[in-house]
């Protein structure tokens, strides 16, 4: 079942397209969508895969060493919310 994540973090648009190239553009396994965008405090997220062990596995793998050689810290999002996504229409 295919599932999401939609987080808030506390970066400006650049931090967040800088910790996207630093992830590199190789395939992610089971990444449906990926987008982000300003909001009133930082950036949106929203990431919709194809799995929530996808998501764990692309963090673990690939974004935590992006963040590392950024040298940003990995903190707690300012909003967090994941779900199930049992109804999904790809265009």
């Amino acid at each position: 079942m295919a599932y999401a994540t939609l987080m808030e973090f506390d970066v400006d648009l650049d931090t967040h397209v800088k910790i996207g190239e630093a992830v590199g553009d190789a395939p992610v396994a089971g990444l449906i969508l990926h987008a982000g965008g300003p909001s009133e405090r930082g950036v949106h997220s929203l990431d919709v895969w194809e799995s929530k062990e996808d998501s764990e596995h692309f963090f673990a793998e690939r974004m935590a060493p992006a963040l590392q050689q950024l040298g940003i810290q990995g903190g707690s999002p300012l909003s967090y919310q994941e779900f199930d996504l049992p109804h999904l229409v790809r265009g």
